[in-house]
């Protein structure tokens, strides 16, 4: 999962580019209003709903998959509301919608997708990354660690890419 908010943010302190294919972010939600029917306000920092009803920012939420502001509608507005049935599941009471905080830096990121650049890089990761990983998962034991720890994983790694190396030095040498 290297296509995650927290190693955008990480790249971007580092003044890294990063190429990654970009993940499906399709809204997954089973309701007919999706995220995009919401606009942003910035400068009120909330989401006004295709009713006109406010979605302030209520909390932070913490997930493995990173830290998001949660926006919540008023239970109220939500109750009588004529879009209710294309905007809620029958379980919830009210709309929420997630924002991850560094949604902005992600976007960034993702500005130069489909750019020629981007593609060579792409391309070139099959080439040079994924094959390699390939090849040390088969052929260097990498499918399952021996021992335990993250010293022991990064010492197994290394002398598994310092093998691959050697291979491709003889290789070259004739």
């Amino acid at each position: 999962m290297y296509d995650s908010a927290i190693i955008h943010k990480n790249l971007h302190e580092q003044g890294i580019t990063p190429y990654m294919p970009k993940r499906n972010t399709a809204d997954k939600s089973k309701t007919e209003l999706k995220r995009d029917d919401f606009e942003y306000n910035h400068k009120t920092n909330e989401f006004v709903c295709p009713n006109g009803k406010s979605l302030i920012f209520r909390c932070l939420q913490r997930y493995e998959t990173g830290t998001f502001k949660e926006y919540r509608a008023y239970a109220k507005d939500c109750k009588h509301c004529s879009y209710r049935s294309k905007c809620l599941a029958p379980s919830q009471t009210s709309r929420k919608i997630q924002v991850n905080i560094f949604q902005n830096i992600v976007d960034k990121h993702h500005q130069t997708d489909g750019s020629p650049e981007h593609t060579h890089a792409l391309n070139m990761r099959q080439i040079w990354c994924e094959g390699t990983f390939a090849m040390q998962k088969s052929q260097h034991n990498l499918g399952k660690l021996p021992k335990r720890g993250l010293r022991a994983a990064k010492d197994h790694c290394l002398l598994s890419a310092t093998a691959v190396n050697l291979k491709r030095m003889v290789k070259c040498l004739g």
